[in-house]
């Protein structure tokens, strides 16, 4: 090989290195995808809110005391609504940087879905 060669290849040989496996996310088997840490996922459910944001409820699954208030906050740009499966709850139709809050007394699991977006879905544990 001509040590003009040398160059080109040893760049192609560290970028390929860079693209290995690893376990940082991805979408294959292996990484899952994105998850939010179970420390940030307790504080939120401590806090009483839900954000929603990209087509998401964020923490998708929280856990709260009974009598506690429990915010929606729409970051999308979209229309979202949290709407409950038993209908025990429906925060109606908020907009962009809309808010709503409902006050769960009963204990047990809420899911609960945007009516806009079915695919859209969530749960509250009230203990």
């Amino acid at each position: 090989m001509r040590p003009s060669h040398i160059i080109p290849a040893a760049v192609a040989i560290i970028a390929l290195a860079g693209c290995g496996g690893g376990n940082g996310g991805g979408s294959g088997a292996a990484g899952g995808g994105y998850r939010q840490p179970a420390a940030t996922q307790q504080t939120a459910a401590k806090a009483g809110t839900v954000k929603i944001a990209d087509f998401k409820f964020a923490p998708e699954k929280v856990t709260v005391q009974a009598g506690t208030k429990l915010t929606f906050v729409n970051d999308d740009d979209a229309n979202h609504t949290a709407t409950a499966q038993d209908k025990s709850f429906d925060t109606k139709t908020l907009g962009k940087g809309g808010t709503a809050s409902v006050t769960l007394n009963k204990p047990g699991t809420y899911k609960y879905y945007c009516a806009f977006h079915r695919f859209m879905e969530g749960e509250v544990d009230v203990k």
